[in-house]
């Protein structure tokens, strides 16, 4: 039903976990596939699942939270591709502690990965996007944009920024027909949340919460990733969906 062949799509974050499942949904729907992310073994291994489908596949291992490497990483890819027409921004870290321990070190690189280098890649593809005036622009926000959680202050921090800035880029961008949405996941099971997954009180106590009664998993949310991407989400933009099997409907 969604065809995305003879699109590229750009997903940041893809060596692992969410972003490893968007990137394969994206080329299992016919799109070539651009994987940035700072594990190279990671990225080799996203790129020898998506291979299969025959779409062209590029990989890129660099920080992007530094903005030359961004710069640089994004002219080389749209030289080989010639257009980006998908860019997923999934790359993000998180980490519970209680926010009187924070140190500025420590919250400086939860909000240079979330956040800053998020608009650093905005940046160098939103420019080629709006030239170009098409593209489907998704962020990865997250459950906690909506609401709040203890011990989670600075996560929740940048993913409430995440969420205004989709919205903000979906409206200013609009009249260059980028789209700009978001996807907040719940929680999912990911080499990110496997420490916490192993406090069995604390398992418990969050299954609790969620109507459906397990834990998301990245393949939750790649189709997801796919239907915005699609022309089929053309007249959507600015929005942020929940995929959290009911937690926060209460």
């Amino acid at each position: 039903m969604f065809d995305l062949a003879g699109k590229t799509a750009l997903v940041t974050g893809a060596s692992r976990g969410i972003g490893r499942n968007v990137a394969t949904c994206l080329a299992r729907a016919g799109a070539d596939i651009v994987l940035w992310g700072r594990d190279l073994a990671g990225l080799e291994q996203t790129r020898a699942e998506i291979e299969p489908y025959g779409v062209q596949v590029a990989i890129d291992a660099f920080d992007i939270t530094e903005a030359e490497s961004v710069t640089r990483a994004s002219v080389e890819a749209i030289e080989r591709f010639v257009h980006i027409d998908i860019l997923v921004v999934n790359a993000g870290v998180n980490i519970l502690r209680p926010f009187l321990e924070w140190t500025p070190d420590q919250w400086n690189h939860m909000i240079d990965v979330n956040l800053i280098g998020a608009i650093h890649t905005l940046q160098a593809i939103g420019r080629h996007m709006t030239e170009r005036k098409q593209g489907s622009i998704i962020t990865m926000a997250s459950i906690y944009s909506h609401v709040g959680a203890p011990d989670n202050s600075i996560y929740c921090l940048t993913k409430g920024g995440m969420m205004q800035l989709t919205k903000s880029l979906a409206m200013e961008w609009s009249r260059y027909k980028v789209r700009v949405n978001a996807i907040c996941p719940g929680w999912i099971e990911t080499d990110l949340t496997a420490p916490y997954m192993q406090d069995e009180n604390a398992c418990a106590a969050g299954l609790r919460q969620i109507p459906l009664r397990r834990f998301g998993r990245p393949s939750d949310i790649g189709p997801m990733a796919v239907y915005l991407a699609s022309d089929e989400a053309q007249w959507t933009t600015g929005q942020g969906f929940v995929v959290d099997g009911g937690q926060i409907a209460r």
